[in-house]
């Protein structure tokens, strides 16, 4: 498989993967989204905010080359509006590398602490956003929101492309 053809894989799995999640989590009481868990960032409403932030960060660096400050103020009671931009910034990351050649996407690129290959970084920030969509999960189950919870694995959305997308 060429590199192109992998990381838009990866990129459309990632949001994939945040549509199932934040569909999912759009079902539940809002009120669960914004309890404190205890977790990296106290709540599952602070935890897609985290989300979103990195990965408009890292479309920055990835299809801008341009490295922007990673401060972002804290949106209350907006989860709604965050879960509808995270979608769009994943949306936005596809498209935003859908026309790197394997030359650009090979192309090693400065972030704030290292310099890697474009698709490097595309897999990290997919692997970064899997991460905290498994805290999400975790802080769910600590508010005893356990029921239809949805698989995210890549394999899972394999399985969808293979039988399900058409």
């Amino acid at each position: 498989m060429h590199l192109q053809n992998f990381t838009s894989r990866f990129l459309r799995f990632n949001h994939w993967a945040n549509q199932r999640q934040t569909s999912w989590l759009l079902s539940l009481d809002r009120s669960l989204l914004y309890q404190q868990t205890g977790s990296s960032f106290g709540t599952i409403d602070r935890t897609l905010q985290h989300l979103l932030a990195a990965q408009r960060y890292w479309y920055e660096i990835i299809v801008n080359e341009h490295i922007p400050s990673f401060d972002q103020p804290e949106k209350k009671n907006a989860v709604d509006e965050v879960i509808h931009e995270l979608l769009l910034s994943s949306q936005q990351l596809i498209e935003g590398t859908s026309s790197f050649d394997e030359e650009q996407l090979m192309k090693r690129i400065k972030a704030s602490d290292s310099t890697q290959s474009r698709y490097d970084y595309i897999l990290h920030t997919v692997n970064h956003s899997s991460y905290h969509r498994g805290q999400i999960v975790t802080m769910s189950r600590a508010l005893d929101s356990t029921s239809a919870i949805p698989v995210t694995d890549y394999d899972a959305y394999l399985w969808w492309i293979e039988n399900e997308s058409e």
